[in-house]
C-alpha cells in the first residue's frame, strides 16, 4: 500500500501542478486570488485540479501505513509549493504593474514656472 500511495500522490501532485501551470499561463498579467477563481480559468483545469487533490489525499491515506511523517510530507509537498508559486506569480505581476506605473508617471517636480510668473500664490 505504501508504494501505491507514493504513486497516487506523485500523480496527484503532477496533475495539480499542471493545472496550476495552465492557470498561470492563462493569467500572465493578472493576479490570481488565493480564495477565489482567477479572471481566466483554462478549460479542464478545475477538473484536473480536483483530480489531483483527490489523488494527493488518497496517496496520503495510503502512505499513512508507513507512519505519520510520510503523510505530512505528501500533504505538504503539493499544496505548499503551489501557494509559494501563486505568491511569486502575484508578486511578479504587482512588480510589473508598479514598474509600468512608474515609467508612465509624470514628473514629481510639477510644472516649471514660466517667465513672469510668481511662485507665490
Amino acid at each position: 500500500m505504501f508504494v501505491a500511495g507514493i504513486v497516487a500522490a506523485a500523480i496527484g501532485i503532477v496533475l495539480f501542478h499542471t493545472a496550476l501551470g495552465s492557470t498561470l499561463r492563462a493569467n500572465l498579467n493578472a493576479t490570481i486570488p488565493f480564495g477565489r477563481n482567477p479572471k481566466v480559468v483554462p478549460r479542464g483545469s478545475v477538473a484536473m485540479r480536483a483530480a489531483g487533490a483527490g489523488l494527493i489525499v488518497l496517496g496520503a491515506v495510503l502512505v499513512s501505513t508507513g507512519g505519520w511523517p510520510w503523510t505530512m510530507i505528501v500533504l505538504l509537498v503539493g499544496p505548499v509549493v503551489s501557494v509559494v508559486v501563486l505568491a511569486l506569480h502575484n508578486w511578479r505581476v504587482m512588480r510589473q504593474k508598479r514598474s509600468r506605473a512608474w515609467a508612465t508617471a509624470p514628473s514629481s517636480d510639477g510644472p516649471s514656472p514660466t517667465r513672469g510668473s510668481s511662485l507665490r500664490s
